[in-house]
């Protein structure tokens, strides 16, 4: 780090760190618990989690705590802990349709099968100050019952929301994305990301994007810079089973459960030698962010274009630019010493202006003399 070849430089860096954590716990108040973090500001942690490609939600929430509520520095923190640990296992693939919904809408359709199911949200209420938070000491819980929990059946078996693009199959109205899916997906967090790249490795690298970035670059599309504006068939927020081989007899064993967001988005197609019908984006990503989820599927639908005529639609921009960590490490880097390259800039300058550079606007091109 440049900073440590200035006078006592190594010193003053260990002392910005320790002013940096003197800034976490300066004040009146108690440390914030990793539980409280867990469990009352989940949206933020489900975000560091997703950004980051690793469910852990305890992880996340220190990593939350750790970095002062900056959400690509507690995505890196992260990422760095992850690449320390050792691959084990992978998991088998599982279906969206096992979900474990607690909220799945659908704008598509008004009597979706299975109903809608509004869960846990505000999406339907005036976003206004609640000024009651201010003195929230010790708080009652409202009681909600179980509305927005998946729908069960008379016998108390879980039934299976169907699935809106599967109607649209049904009828023979969904393109399916060009090209065969791979026998063995790629995985980008051990191999880097090959131009033009795979779905899969579009889909992958969309997930871990960051979430400010992917919402960017998906309204992009929708305000016009791109060709994109869907209708969500569904959003779904739940619980997804995470399976193994069992390592003896070979069988899946359900070891825990994952959080996830899904969005599904249909655009319509219409070409002259083709029926018309529907192609889809595809979004899903670890923790409750449906916003990003929607990002996705916006995203996933431009690349599909293959036009590259629109930001959002070329595959290389939009993965190098929704890459938190890429994008983090570029802008932070800035505050690190130029001083050599300032130095050459500011000589080369100032050689030109000695040697006669461009002349100066004639007083006349400057909108007249300037009066005595």
């Amino acid at each position: 780090m440049g900073y440590v070849a200035v006078k006592a430089g190594e010193e003053l860096i260990e002392r910005a760190e320790e002013l940096f954590e003197k800034q976490r716990l300066d004040g009146d108040t108690d440390p914030v618990a990793v539980e409280q973090l867990d469990e009352q500001l989940g949206r933020l942690v489900d975000r560091a989690a997703g950004e980051g490609g690793l469910y852990a939600p305890r992880l996340a929430a220190l990593a939350v705590k750790q970095a002062q509520g900056d959400t690509v520095e507690a995505a890196f923190l992260l990422q760095a802990y992850r690449s320390t640990l050792e691959r084990w296992e992978e998991t088998d693939p599982v279906s969206p349709d096992e979900m474990d919904a607690r909220r799945r809408v659908s704008p598509a359709y008004k009597d979706v099968p299975g109903g809608q199911m509004l869960g846990a949200t505000k999406d339907y209420t005036r976003r206004l100050l609640e000024f009651d938070l201010l003195e929230e000491d010790d708080p009652a819980v409202p009681g909600v019952g179980q509305e927005g929990v998946a729908p069960t059946a008379a016998d108390g078996e879980r039934l299976e929301l169907t699935n809106v693009m599967d109607l649209l199959r049904d009828r023979g109205l969904v393109r399916e994305p060009p090209g065969d899916p791979p026998e063995e997906p790629a995985d980008t967090t051990r191999e880097p990301v090959t131009h033009p790249p795979g779905r899969d490795e579009v889909l992958q690298e969309l997930a871990r994007g960051e979430t400010g970035a992917i919402t960017a670059l998906g309204y992009s599309s929708l305000r016009g810079y791109g060709q994109v504006h869907p209708t969500l068939a569904e959003v779904r927020v739940g619980r997804l089973p995470v399976r193994v081989e069992h390592p003896y007899t070979g069988e899946p064993v359900r070891v825990t459960d994952a959080t996830v967001t899904e969005c599904e988005a249909v655009v319509p197609v219409f070409e002259k030698r083709e029926q018309p019908a529907f192609a889809f984006g595809y979004g899903l990503t670890f923790g409750r962010n449906e916003r990003k989820a929607i990002g996705m599927s916006v995203l996933d639908a431009s690349i599909q274009l293959d036009s590259e005529a629109e930001p959002a639609e070329n595959p290389e921009f939009v993965l190098d630019t929704v890459d938190g960590l890429d994008s983090f490490g570029f802008i932070e880097h800035l505050k690190l010493p130029h001083y050599v390259t300032f130095q050459s800039i500011l000589d080369r300058i100032e050689s030109i202006r000695e040697r006669g550079g461009p002349a100066e606007p004639a007083a006349d091109e400057q909108g007249g003399e300037a009066d005595d």
